[in-house]
């Protein structure tokens, strides 16, 4: 293979990792070690309304609990799982929860002046520690969406995700984008390997 073709692999890896990456939400993953989920091939809602509203600064659209379950729905079905029409003959049942914060992040760094980057006072030999900082706040809203995965036989959670992300006004504008990036990420790592 020669020189050319390897790099363009790699870089065509690299962008597919990425790629990945793009929605911007950040998601962990817990479930039980013990449980066999080879055995799952059926779904359903652990209620009509499996929606919980988390800790929030505002009150979610009434819409957003039918486009997260489409979402959730596709996704499973795309992973080969059926909906069941009742909780009691499925195989595990669902709920998630939605939830956002607002959050400050202050940042300080050192003061630079004219504009060519460096500190105050720095330079060949130059203090560092006593310098003037500025420093910067900046507000925001963390919106999160959590999918829990409960065992129909045994009455218990055996997984458990949450995805994170600080929600742009672009996000709002493109809701429909936003809820299936969040869904992807809670659902990447379901079934557990």
């Amino acid at each position: 293979m020669s020189n050319f073709r390897v790099r363009l692999t790699i870089m065509a890896v690299v962008s597919l990792g990425l790629s990945g990456c793009a929605s911007g939400f950040q998601a962990t993953y817990d479930h039980d070690p013990a449980q066999d989920f080879s055995g799952y091939k059926t779904y359903a809602w652990i209620s009509e309304h499996p929606m919980i509203i988390g800790a929030t600064d505002r009150i979610p659209s009434p819409l957003l609990e039918s486009r997260i379950m489409q979402a959730i729905e596709d996704g499973l079905s795309a992973r080969g799982y059926s909906k069941a029409p009742n909780s009691e003959s499925a195989d595990f049942a669902l709920s998630f929860t939605v939830g956002s914060r607002e959050e400050i992040q202050v940042s300080s760094y050192p003061a630079t002046y004219s504009g060519y980057g460096y500190p105050r006072g720095w330079g060949w030999g130059g203090p560092y520690y006593g310098m003037p900082t500025e420093t910067t706040v900046r507000q925001y809203q963390k919106g999160m969406l959590a999918l829990d995965v409960f065992d129909v036989k045994e009455h218990r959670p055996v997984f458990h995700a949450v995805a994170e992300k600080s929600i742009t006004e672009s996000d709002r504008k493109k809701l429909d984008e936003t809820v299936q990036a969040a869904v992807d990420a809670v659902l990447a790592a379901f079934p557990p390997q």
